[in-house]
């Protein structure tokens, strides 16, 4: 695919990219404490996507570090993480949408992820309905409480926080930079993230 090497995703907005099989995807937090949503397909059959529910029951955990797969809606392996500077991410709420706000903060036209990943979308020229239980919500710090609850932590990592993802297949990748500034999640300051696709580097050389 021709595109862009890096790609930077504004603050509040959402881009797409390509990765090939065996490539790595860097999604880079630019200026700290900030939270990405993150859809993927098989290019060739978008019958077959990332799906948080399924990573979680493959993993039997909702934990999600180096080392971690994430899987497709057919438990086929989608990503493996092979760096993650922040090891804390949510995989088990949808992504924020109109409902979300207009129901919870009676907000009839703020900014949201599920908005974000359609542009993204568009912007590549891509035709695939997208649903907020897609989403996998890299960075984010929820924690479930033991009597069951799930609590929105503000995101702690700093400027330049990285996760490495290996594709597993051909794939086309949609990032949005959470537009949440209501709750702690993006430290009430929605900012820009950054996607890179790159080849992986022979063993022994820096990324």
């Amino acid at each position: 695919m021709n595109q862009p090497n890096e790609v930077v995703v504004p603050a509040r907005e959402g881009r797409g990219v390509y990765v090939d099989e065996g490539q790595m995807l860097d999604i880079v937090d630019l200026e700290g404490r900030q939270v990405g949503d993150l859809i993927a397909w098989f290019r060739n059959d978008p019958s077959e996507y990332l799906s948080p529910t399924h990573t979680v029951s493959c993993n039997a955990s909702i934990a999600l570090g180096t080392g971690s797969q994430v899987f497709s809606n057919r438990r086929n392996p989608v990503f493996t993480i092979v760096r993650d500077d922040v090891e804390r991410h949510d995989i088990i709420v949808p992504c924020c949408d109109h409902e979300r706000f207009e129901r919870d903060y009676g907000l009839d036209d703020h900014g949201h992820c599920l908005g974000n990943l359609e542009q993204g979308r568009d912007l590549l020229g891509e035709d695939f309905d997208l649903a907020g239980e897609m989403a996998w919500n890299v960075f984010m710090h929820n924690r479930v409480t033991d009597e069951g609850g799930v609590v929105t932590d503000p995101a702690a990592h700093e400027a330049g926080a990285t996760i490495t993802l290996r594709a597993h297949e051909d794939l086309v990748v949609l990032l949005s930079s959470c537009p949440q500034d209501l709750t702690p999640c993006n430290d009430f300051n929605p900012t820009a993230m950054l996607m890179r696709v790159r080849d992986e580097q022979p063993e022994g050389r820096d990324s």
